[in-house]
């Protein structure tokens, strides 16, 4: 790590902000620097590109949250940082595995000490928590929006979308509408409480991700909606789907289309062989966690039972 690095995020170090180097050296540098090492890290923010050791396949994911789009312009600047990288790092969690590091490129309008000092806040929250460091990105002038790319390695069997075999169970990770309910109550209020800390700080579920990764046969992290993200599932895998929606645990039941619809709940939805179910139900209980059995996959396309609800409105970006 360069020299200069440890100079000059030390908590008292005053740096004079009149470029975007200076700004990268004061708010984006020396996050997560002690998960370097046993992350296998050779070299990170300081040079051209980053160095890592890999002696095994890598995980890689990226994402991009623009402002007005992924998340309200009135969110506290730690929000925006924190929920940036986890919805990213959901994606490592669907795929079974141990986050490595990130990076991040950040688009903003104008330079505001404040904002960027709770943004820095925010990072050094989701790293801390997940043990990975931040070791690149870039900065410019625009529009607010954050990409992320996440870096992970397997934890057992990488888990794939396109592994469900017909007679499998599907599953899911925990109940739907927390980002619907945090999202609403938010807007209302503006304040970060039991509720809307679900939507401002979503959980990337990456302990329950390794706990399955050798079970599950297949799996996805909700962020679209389930019956979207459950659509992906079965085109990746060429079969169809059994969804019993009364199986659904949702947060709220006054709001159950849209804790269905909404996403941003980052919880996953996976199938397990129902040979290995009980095996797998055992050790998330274990864990004090629980699996959701809410449909069988066969056939050759999805199939709503108990749908009341008509239509499922489907995220798209350019709709």
């Amino acid at each position: 790590m360069a020299a200069w690095v440890q100079l000059v995020y030390s908590k008292d170090t005053q740096v004079n902000i009149s470029s975007e180097f200076s700004i990268i050296k004061k708010y984006l540098s020396g996050i997560g620097t002690s998960y370097l090492t046993s992350n296998g890290i050779n070299l990170a923010i300081g040079d051209d590109c980053a160095v890592i050791a890999a002696n095994s396949k890598l995980l890689i994911s990226t994402d991009t949250s623009v402002a007005g789009v992924h998340f309200l312009k009135s969110m506290p600047a730690e929000s925006i940082a924190y929920r940036s990288v986890a919805t990213a790092l959901s994606d490592i969690a669907a795929m079974g595995g141990n986050p490595v590091a990130f990076n991040l490129s950040l688009v903003m309008p104008n330079f505001n000490p404040s904002w960027m000092k709770n943004f820095r806040k925010g990072l050094q929250k989701i790293s801390r928590e997940f043990q990975f460091p931040l070791i690149g990105g870039d900065l410019a002038k625009g529009p607010l929006q954050i990409s992320v790319t996440v870096l992970g390695k397997p934890h057992t069997k990488i888990l794939l979308r396109s592994n469900a075999q017909s007679g499998d169970i599907l599953c899911l990770s925990g109940a739907l509408g927390s980002g619907y309910i945090g999202f609403k109550d938010y807007k209302k209020g503006k304040v970060l409480n039991n509720k809307t800390k679900s939507y401002l700080f979503p959980t990337a579920q990456i302990n329950y991700g390794q706990e399955i990764s050798s079970i599950a046969s297949s799996a996805i992290d909700i962020s679209d909606g389930i019956v979207q993200d459950l659509s992906h599932l079965i085109s990746s895998s060429g079969v169809g789907c059994n969804l019993d929606l009364d199986l659904v645990p949702v947060v709220d039941q006054k709001f159950t289309k849209q804790c269905l619809e909404f996403g941003d709940d980052y919880k996953l939805l996976f199938t397990v062989p129902p040979k290995k179910l009980s095996t797998l139900q055992a050790n998330l209980n274990s864990l004090n966690e629980k699996c959701h059995t809410i449909g069988v996959m066969g056939g050759k396309k999805l199939i709503i039972n108990k749908n009341r609800f008509g239509l499922f409105r489907s995220w798209d970006h350019f709709k």
